[in-house]
């Protein structure tokens, strides 16, 4: 608390001085105050802590992107900069800010909640850096935030306190596009708090994570979604059907490296602009569904590393846009389908550890 207090009062006495002696509105005083605290968190190279220097106009400091009409700060852009440090609660001071981007560096700590006062912000990217914790709720105050990059850290939660706007999460911004959270350490079932709010949402990016609990079917009737990155998480229970509606826009789709089991789908075949299909390095047993020739945008479709049996469905033929296709480590029987060479694009065939055969006449063998 003493801290704090300390610092406020060490920003208080900073505005006060700026704004006696340099002849600057005091709105654009308060950006150059934010900036100024975000310099002493950081440990700048000798050419940013020289450019950043109030004997010039911050407007024309490196990273920074003022409007023409306000000369407020828009764009904040300081990403593979190898800078260490915080990012101090001044942030939230920077109500202009449409764009940050300070990914691609060695920035520690919390984010701030003061994150959620810049209401005109639509880009953030935080990504690869080493920050810790919760993702703020605060965030779900950003009504016109389009891009949430917070990829490669260390978070490990979402806060789900509800804000003075009556929103939770982050699962509750309607304007999202694109939500980037892999490489983290979030766990447990917040899955389950994905709902309909997310109606412009085309990219989910939850994975290597530590997630459980089911795939909850209702994110495929996110009407939006294009790609869904869940892999290597521990995701469990039995898929049953994958529920996709007959508008459904999903192009990708990673379960990869999970506990999933049954059977695979029988009703993917509803996913008709599904380009990539990763379900490998599961549990799931039973045979390949026909349906699965109805894919015919398909590119990569890989199956590998499970308990599969059967044949390979003749219907895999059909896959004319294929350009690889992974079965190994499976128990797999009989031959690869002779009409396979109809997949004109296909490059790679990984059908190695099952129990197939170059030709019928011949004896079954694992390789």
């Amino acid at each position: 608390m003493r801290k704090s207090w300390a610092c406020d009062l060490a920003f208080l006495l900073l505005t006060r001085w700026l704004q006696f002696s340099l002849a600057i509105p005091k709105s654009n005083l308060t950006d150059l105050s934010a900036l100024l605290v975000l310099k002493e968190h950081s440990n700048f190279d000798p050419f940013m802590s020289k450019n950043w220097s109030s004997a010039t106009s911050f407007c024309h400091w490196y990273g920074v992107t003022c409007s023409e009409r306000h000369n407020r700060v828009v764009a904040l852009t300081l990403s593979n900069m190898g800078i260490k440090g915080i990012v101090p609660p001044h942030i939230g001071n920077l109500s202009f800010l449409v764009h940050i981007d300070m990914s691609n560096n060695s920035y520690s700590g919390h984010l701030p909640n003061e994150l959620g006062n810049l209401h005109r912000l639509k880009f953030m990217n935080f990504s690869n850096n080493s920050f810790v914790g919760e993702i703020p709720s605060s965030l779900a105050m950003l009504p016109k935030l389009q891009h949430l990059l917070l990829a490669n850290n260390s978070l490990t939660d979402i806060s789900m306190k509800q804000s003075s706007a009556g929103r939770s999460s982050i699962f509750n911004i309607t304007t999202l596009n694109t939500l980037d959270l892999n490489d983290n350490l979030l766990g447990g079932n917040i899955l389950d708090n994905i709902g309909g709010n997310l109606s412009n949402l085309q990219v989910l990016n939850m994975g290597l994570n530590q997630l459980s609990g089911s795939f909850p079917p209702k994110i495929l009737d996110l009407p939006s979604l294009k790609f869904i990155y869940l892999q290597v998480n521990n995701l469990s229970g039995n898929l049953k059907e994958i529920l996709c509606n007959q508008n459904s826009k999903l192009q990708l789709l990673n379960l990869a490296g999970n506990q999933l089991y049954g059977q695979i789908p029988s009703d993917l075949y509803k996913c008709k602009e599904l380009r990539s299909l990763a379900l490998h390095a599961n549990k799931f047993t039973g045979s390949i569904p026909r349906t699965i020739g109805n894919l015919t945008k398909l590119k990569w479709l890989s199956l590998g590393r499970n308990n599969l049996t059967g044949e390979i469905p003749e219907e895999i033929t059909h896959l004319v846009n294929l350009e690889i296709l992974g079965l190994e480590f499976n128990n797999l029987h009989g031959r690869i389908p002779m009409q396979i060479g109809n997949c004109s694009f296909l490059r790679q065939i990984y059908a190695n550890n099952n129990y197939l055969t170059e030709s019928p006449k011949k004896d079954t063998k694992r390789y």
